[in-house]
């Protein structure tokens, strides 16, 4: 079967981002556990498109499921970084402080730029879970912020 070059190349482009988003929802984890996770959720959704088990409309849609796909795999190995070591900024801390929910919402919001409808797809939950997650990780975020603040 032959893939649209037009989904490959999209997958191709997204992988600086789900590289980012991998090591960012590791908090903490070493790079090479960020960069596992990237490279097999692109062969997992590489392995989908040519058994034609996926058949994403365009370029948008293929970089969602990969999304999807490293985001199920993170879950899958409970990606709750160990605690980050003290050279880490206090933004590292505060993401690995908070649950992995939270954390994947905030990221692929914030980081990422997806819309909340996005997120809802990618985590696999109710768009109202995913706005109840941002507003308690960016509350447990803006508390470490101040708290670090006034111990400096």
């Amino acid at each position: 079967m032959r893939v649209n070059s037009e989904i490959l190349a999209a997958l191709s482009e997204a992988t600086p981002g789900l590289r980012r988003y991998a090591r960012a929802l590791g908090a903490g984890a070493a790079a090479a556990v960020a960069d596992g996770l990237t490279q097999s959720a692109l062969q997992s959704v590489g392995a989908r498109l040519f058994a034609r088990e996926l058949r994403p409309a365009g370029p948008e849609e293929a970089r969602l499921e990969a999304y999807i796909a490293l985001t199920a795999l993170a879950a899958r190995k409970k990606l709750d970084a160990p605690p980050p070591g003290p050279r880490h900024p206090a933004i590292v801390h505060g993401l690995a402080a908070l649950p992995f929910e939270e954390r994947a919402v905030l990221l692929l919001i914030s980081l990422e730029g997806f819309g909340y409808d996005a997120v809802a797809r990618i985590v696999g939950a109710p768009r109202e879970n995913v706005l109840t997650w941002l507003r308690r990780a960016r509350r447990a975020l803006a508390g470490d912020v101040a708290a670090a603040e006034t111990t400096e």
